[in-house]
């Protein structure tokens, strides 16, 4: 009896846990071609979790960029230090954004990372709820090629939890700042799954 009881709450944390990532490409190829002669700038991050995941998702993109690329790559911090970027570039760069980089740096690709937290009705609530709430978040890469202007990647993962009316929310529930989470680890493990290397120039 006990370890019935003990198996229906197990599942039912497990179905409170589990929600799907779904994946748009949009018209652009998944895979981003690495070779040894392009280099990588790694724009900040624009993410509304808290600073300690922030740290944490520039870290991840900065040393996934350089495993893929064998070091060629370097975030915003080292940029600026080195006097080789001086101003902020935006999460959405225009032609003179990237013209400008095409300029006055040898950066090859420009690479943008961003999140946002669409709804979040079901962050700090707990219980029986009297109408129908979500939490809906979405993580974004883009990636400009510097020297031709253009934008040559882009994918976004994106989940949805809801709870209607007369449903519980519980400890189990994923929260918005988890949800962002889970969808940013889902571009770097599309970005290690579909990469492709190459030792000749492109």
């Amino acid at each position: 009896m006990k370890r019935n009881i003990l198996i229906l709450l197990v599942l039912i944390i497990l179905q409170s846990c589990f929600y799907p990532v779904r994946k748009d490409y949009g018209i652009y190829s998944k895979s981003l071609v690495f070779s040894k002669d392009k280099k990588w700038l790694i724009n900040n991050i624009n993410t509304d979790v808290n600073s300690q995941h922030r740290e944490l998702m520039n870290k991840e993109v900065l040393q996934l960029f350089n495993d893929m690329s064998e070091g060629r790559a370097s975030d915003m911090k080292t940029a600026k230090s080195e006097n080789i970027i001086q101003n902020h570039i935006s999460s959405d760069p225009q032609t003179e954004d990237l013209e400008a980089l095409k300029n006055s740096t040898d950066y090859n690709y420009l690479v943008n990372v961003y999140t946002f937290k669409v709804r979040n009705a079901l962050d700090n609530t707990i219980g029986m709820q009297s109408q129908y709430k979500t939490n809906e978040t979405f993580a974004m890469m883009d990636v400009y090629d510097i020297k031709s202007l253009k934008k040559i990647y882009s994918f976004k993962a994106y989940s949805e939890v809801a709870v209607d009316k007369d449903q519980k929310v519980t400890i189990f529930t994923p929260t918005t700042e988890m949800m962002t989470m889970k969808n940013f680890r889902s571009l770097i493990k599309s970005v290690k799954k579909n990469a492709i290397k190459t030792d000749s120039p492109l």
